[in-house]
């Protein structure tokens, strides 16, 4: 069925098609880049700066909310002025933002740059997420999120291993000036490749009104909220792990940050599998259907981690068991990002700003809450098991009830 936005699009200009994948999935994957390559160094940044392990993981909660915060902000303006002006001015301050956190004298000022990285990681991730739903329909845009997943799932491989390899030669800020240098190197591909994706017919008005009659519009739709409260549920469980555990592999089980770092990268190699296999059969089975696969996955998974927590099995049985976790992520992740975008078509910036800015932003909660609890595996598994044990709840209750709903 050809909708009104397809004829629409069809009518006032042609497909332009999407700039060049891996560099856009690059901005878009930025996040997971700028938080999971210092993970490793979490522990030494507390030493170096004389600080405590709460108040350091302070500054990857500053990021992760910063960063959901402005999807929040930069998706509905978007909307308004077009993809390729957010691309822009993301990249060029988040390569600003890294040079403050490496020269960093104390942790306040490490969370406030940390808390400017965010927001400009975010202008280019939603307005990333958006054009792919500017210039692809159907099943090409879950394919093209599951290619955006899976090069983004390089970036957890690739990023602690780059991290921990930093730490053996230099310093955590060596790592921060990477983080520059990407920004930069961004920067000057988007002048350089970026075409703009949403011509001016299309775009809405400018201005908080305009922006918050597309978030009041989308929000009005209960599929929609079904969606995003799944993502927030499910994402606070998983960056409990994410931000626990280098503290349950170094502090409680004695591992070397060389192998914390083999750890996170392994588990993380899961995700890059898994996304790749959903690219395969997305077309065979619906998004709603690997969705719900995902989560039950997943939580299964921290259920593991929890029970080998309270059995006391130690680490190799926690290690396992959040390798379920981060595969059950390749088809989480993807299918999500698909379906908000679907329901949420009428403007994709807004869309993608609500979905991934209240998942990121909500589900932040998940980085203090585990420590607050103590920072143990069972404190993460607890943690995990109950929150993505609610996303499968909503998942299942509201496709259940859209179903009864199209058959009325």
């Amino acid at each position: 069925m050809t909708t009104e936005r397809t004829r629409n699009r069809t009518r006032t200009t042609p497909r332009t098609g999407l700039p060049p994948i891996v560099p856009l999935a690059l901005i878009v994957g930025v996040s997971p880049f700028a938080t999971d390559m210092y993970i490793p160094a979490l522990p030494a940044i507390a030493r170096d700066l004389a600080t405590t392990p709460s108040a350091v993981q302070l500054s990857l909660t500053a990021f992760l909310v910063a960063f959901a915060v402005g999807q929040l902000l930069a998706g509905p303006v978007s909307d308004g002025v077009g993809r390729r002006p957010m691309l822009l001015l993301g990249t060029a301050v988040f390569a600003v933002a890294s040079v403050g956190c490496a020269l960093a004298p104390d942790v306040v000022t490490l969370v406030v740059a940390r808390v400017f990285q965010g927001l400009a990681g975010a202008a280019g991730a939603v307005a990333g997420r958006a054009m792919v739903s500017d210039v692809t329909d159907g099943p090409r845009t879950a394919k093209v999120f599951g290619t955006l997943a899976a090069i983004n799932a390089i970036g957890p491989v690739v990023a602690p291993l780059a991290g921990g390899a930093v730490l053996t030669v230099a310093s955590w800020r060596v790592m921060f000036v990477v983080l520059a240098l990407l920004g930069a190197v961004f920067f000057v591909l988007v002048v350089a490749g970026f075409h703009e994706t949403l011509p001016a017919e299309r775009r809405g008005g400018v201005g908080l009104a305009a922006n918050w009659a597309r978030i009041r519009e989308l929000t009005a739709i209960g599929r929609f909220r079904a969606y995003v409260l799944t993502g927030v549920l499910s994402t606070i469980g998983f960056f409990a792990y994410i931000a626990t555990s280098s503290f349950v592999f170094q502090t409680q089980y004695g591992f070397s940050e060389g192998l914390y770092t083999l750890v996170f990268a392994t588990n993380a190699s899961m995700m890059i599998v898994t996304t790749l296999v959903f690219r395969r059969v997305v077309g065979r089975f619906s998004e709603d259907a690997l969705l719900a696969f995902g989560l039950a996955v997943g939580t299964l998974g921290a259920l593991g981690v929890l029970t080998s927590a309270v059995l006391g099995l130690g680490p190799v049985p926690v290690w396992c068991s959040l390798a379920v976790v981060t595969a059950a992520w390749g088809f989480v992740l993807p299918a999500a990002m698909t379906r908000t975008q679907h329901v949420g078509a009428a403007h994709p910036g807004t869309a993608a700003a609500l979905q991934g800015g209240l998942t990121f932003g909500l589900g932040g909660l998940g980085t203090p809450l585990a420590g607050a609890l103590g920072g143990t595996a069972l404190a993460m598994g607890s943690v995990m098991a109950t929150l993505m044990a609610a996303a499968v709840v909503v998942q299942l209750v509201a496709t259940r009830r859209a179903g009864v709903g199209a058959r009325a």
